[in-house]
């Protein structure tokens, strides 16, 4: 241990200045000398005296070189870095409740290796003897024949389903991820808070904390000796690829989310691209033949293991509970032996907190030892014993249902009134069977940087096993939550304020394991492509027509804005360019523009764009492309899930509809642009050319066509008089103005903008262009071997650019012997016609197993509300 030296220790903390002078030559090395943990708690980092613990010295050490302002600077880096990716979680796991955003404190939780493997052997034990009991209460039962525990503990829980039982014969494990919840007494005992069995969360927070850890503090990890994690990740890749009877050489193993709605589903997509599995949602997978089948748009494929992320109950509404978004005929499958389930259906029954009382006699009676790490002091109230003690000590301890049947923070009756009590008391006395009390522990405390300071908060772990051949691997890390309010940690792990990364340091330097690496089995090459579920070619389909949508309403508002705030704005002068906005539904009130003025324009515009009311505002069509690539943030580029997540972050700023107003819209118009063009480029350079590449180009591409016929339509009426500030508005509008000054300069004419922006196919916003590029990925869409021509899609397609390509835009810029632009506009009217029907045939043939079909003539826009 080091002791910091007398001079250090009597430095007094110096707050992070106000005004800047000189913040930036303050080191963190003063704070490090002074800080201390509470008075009665046993602190992570040193002694009652300061001597730093074991493991400490080399991290302090290095922060101490810091400055505050570096520091801070680090940790606001981190944070946008955090933001951008979306890491978020919902501790109500309900998707009407506001997601929270993710926080990482910067100082890590240092536990010396030594400490920890004593820590993963009591673990190691407790996993064991959980797999143990849940094997038992799904099979013989032989701890409720023996009266080791009473009945109600697996009959009155209301998780308790017949069906388990007897579902699946694995002598080996039935849990493959255990997690135990951990806190430290004021003595330095761990205690095990909770068990978790059923699909334990926090793996993927795990995975960000170091991967953000160890860019804020790049020097200090590496000189750390800090064990890394992939080595936990290769152990459970191998534990699921064991539970496959089939292909057990590379079997198709999915993680089973719940989808968006989950409060998991960040790590769950998360997980799903680390460890390089498929994510899937219950609309996903369908049982077919006995088998559990995923639903793609080439075939239905044979899925051998899932990862579940459900609540027990939740996995077949055809025998557990009905109604429940599950898979319908799952247990039958699981029964057959054709499909592998982690952890198995059933493990759900180790988490009753009413467990923890009998667990030190189960642990004698299965394994013939006493727990090596125990659970804290937990009295049943269905006990005789155990009910008068809970009574009599009702402010010693917190109360908790005897059965997890949800996140509930427990009931503390310490700070209650003695009138709350009362009810409380008379509550368990009236159904003591549904209540345990549990010893309320004081909390560990550690160091955290808060306001400039380090401050002792309490901290809960999270520690993980993995299966591994008949025992059990522990996590080299753990996951950590800090809060200055110890009593705010007693829910779960998804309480606290903050996070931290846990760093388990060696006395010597560490191997480096990368889950990338290479285990000699030559890999079988493949093109990926049609194993694409309909659910993730509906979101993609659906991301890129949002996209091309909020991009296009972004170039029209931008246009009518610059002309309408320039000093020589008239009414006149906008051309039909408030018709557009109009049609495009971004104008506040009933959409009528006749006789509008500038400065009424504007405040309506303002006001609609950003209106959370109006579903096809800009804003809600932004926050629709953000929602679809939630949904897909596996498939996609990280680049595009953090720029739309940006851009969405950006509009939930509240513009005020005064002086100001269209300036501040003006710029995020511009960012919207730049934003939107960049997802673009990056789909354009790094997705694959698979199926999924082409449902969302296809959403893209019909998107866009739809919009130019839109404009074209309205900006171009059929008695064309002065023209020309509309066709330069269409230019802009189409982001073909300066291509337009490149080939023909300053003279606007109408033949040579329709030929431009309808019929030049190399021009990538051309209507010709779109059409054909739909043409092309329609054709390349899966058929059936036995189609004989062409299907009605591919006929519409290749029908409508044709069309198109053939118009000859001499003849149809030449107004007829009234005056019109008739020919032009049929042109434009058989398009408008033919791309809605094509998107709701591209549905009804791919996208219909995605769940409630979005037709094209309900989405946004000028088409309706969506």
């Amino acid at each position: 241990m080091n002791r910091l030296s007398k001079a250090d220790a009597q430095v007094k903390v110096v707050p992070l200045p106000q005004d800047g002078s000189g913040g930036d030559l303050l080191l963190l090395e003063k704070q490090l000398s002074n800080y201390r943990g509470l008075n009665g708690t046993y602190d992570e980092a040193v002694t009652k005296d300061g001597t730093l613990r074991d493991g400490w010295p080399k991290l302090f050490e290095n922060l101490g070189t810091l400055s505050v302002r570096e520091l801070e600077r680090r940790i606001a880096q981190a944070q946008r870095q955090i933001d951008a990716e979306g890491v978020v979680f919902n501790p109500h796991d309900d998707a009407s409740e506001i997601s929270r955003p993710w926080k990482l404190d910067p100082v890590p939780l240092v536990i010396p290796e030594a400490e920890w493997n004593g820590v993963a052997e009591g673990l190691a034990q407790r996993a064991q003897l959980i797999d143990l009991i849940i094997l038992d209460f799904l099979g013989p039962q032989t701890l409720l024949r023996e009266k080791v525990v009473p009945p109600e503990l697996l009959f009155a829980n209301p998780q308790y389903f017949p069906a388990y039982h007897g579902l699946v014969n694995r002598p080996i494990q039935h849990v493959q991820l255990y997690a135990a919840d951990l806190a430290r007494d004021p003595s330095g005992q761990w205690w095990v808070t909770a068990d978790r069995a059923r699909s334990p969360s926090g793996l993927g927070y795990v995975l960000e904390n170091r991967l953000i850890a160890s860019r804020m503090l790049p020097v200090a990890f590496s000189n750390g000796n800090v064990h890394r994690l992939a080595s936990f990740f290769m152990t459970f890749q191998r534990a699921l690829r064991d539970l496959a009877k089939r292909y057990r050489d590379n079997p198709r193993i999915a993680i089973w989310s719940r989808g968006t709605k989950s409060k998991s589903y960040f790590e769950d997509a998360f997980l799903a691209r680390y460890l390089g599995y498929t994510l899937v949602e219950s609309d996903d997978l369908a049982v077919r033949n006995n088998r559990v089948m995923l639903k793609t748009l080439g075939a239905l494929l044979p899925v051998e293991v899932l990862l579940r992320r459900l609540d027990d109950h939740r996995c077949d509404p055809s025998e557990l509970t009905s109604g429940s978004d599950g898979i319908s005929g799952l247990l039958e499958v699981i029964r057959s032996g054709n499909v592998a389930v982690a952890n198995s259906l059933g493990s759900s029954y180790a988490e009753a907190p009413m467990l923890a009382a009998f667990l030190p006699a189960i642990c004698r009676h299965l394994i013939g030892q006493d727990l090596k790490i125990p659970s804290v002091a937990t009295w049943w109230c269905g006990q005789p014993h155990g009910l008068k003690y809970v009574q009599e000590n009702l402010e010693r301890v917190v109360i908790r249902s005897a059965f997890r049947d949800r996140d509930e923070a427990p009931l503390v009756p310490a700070m209650m009134t003695a009138e709350q009590r009362e009810e409380l008391s008379a509550k368990i006395a009236a159904t003591p069977q549904l209540f345990v009390g549990q010893e309320r522990i004081t909390r560990s405390t550690t160091p955290v940087w808060d306001a400039g300071q380090l401050k002792p908060w309490s901290v809960a772990l999270r520690a993980f096993m993995v299966a591994k051949d008949d025992g059990y691997y522990p996590l080299p890390g753990a996951l950590a939550r800090v809060s200055p309010d110890a009593d705010a940690l007693l829910q779960d792990m998804t309480s606290g304020e903050k996070s931290q990364d846990v760093w388990i340091v060696a006395r010597e330097s560490v191997p480096i394991v990368s889950l990338l690496s290479v285990d000699g089995q030559q890999a079988e090459l493949k093109r990926g492509g049609s194993e694409l579920p309909s659910r993730v070619a509906d979101n993609l389909f659906w991301f890129g027509r949002n996209l091309e949508r909020a991009e296009k309403i972004a170039r029209i508002l931008r246009i009518t804005l610059q002309q309408a705030t320039g000093e020589d704005a008239t009414s006149s002068g906008l051309s039909r360019l408030p018709e557009v906005c109009s049609l495009v539904k971004q104008l506040d009130g009933d959409g009528a523009v006749e006789g509008i003025s500038v400065k009424d324009l504007i405040q309506r515009i303002v006001r609609g764009a950003m209106d959370l009311k109006n579903p096809a505002s800009l804003r809600n069509v932004v926050n629709l492309a953000h929602g679809s690539a939630s949904k897909v943030r596996d498939r996609i580029a990280i680049d595009s899930y953090r720029i739309v997540t940006e851009l969405k972050e950006q509009f939930e700023t509240q513009i005020a509809a005064d002086e100001d107003g269209p300036y501040e819209l003006l710029w995020l118009l511009d960012n919207a642009v730049q934003a939107l063009s960049a997802i673009s480029g990056l789909a354009s350079e790094s997705m694959t050319r698979t199926l999924g590449w082409r449902f969302f180009d296809l959403g893209r591409r019909i998107e866009r066509g739809a919009q130019t016929v839109k404009i074209l339509t309205t900006l171009l009426p059929l008695q064309p008089q002065g023209l020309t500030p509309a066709l330069e508005a269409s230019l802009k509008i189409c982001d073909s103005y300066m291509t337009y000054r490149g080939r023909y300069l300053a003279h606007v004419d109408l033949a040579a903008v329709l030929d431009l922006l309808v019929v030049d196919d190399s021009n990538p916003r051309s209507l010709a262009y779109q059409l054909r590029a739909i043409s092309e990925h329609i054709d390349a869409l899966p058929r059936s071997e036995t189609q004989a021509g062409i299907s009605v899609e591919q006929r519409l397609a290749l029908s409508t650019y044709n069309s198109v390509r053939l118009c000859n835009v001499y003849e149809v810029s030449v107004p007829d012997n009234r005056g019109e632009l008739s020919a032009l506009h049929k042109v434009l009217s058989l398009t408008a016609t033919r791309l809605p029907k094509l998107a709701d045939e591209v549905s009804n043939k791919f996208l219909i197993h995605a769940g409630l079909q979005r037709h094209y003539s309900r989405g946004l826009g000028a088409d309706g509300n969506g």
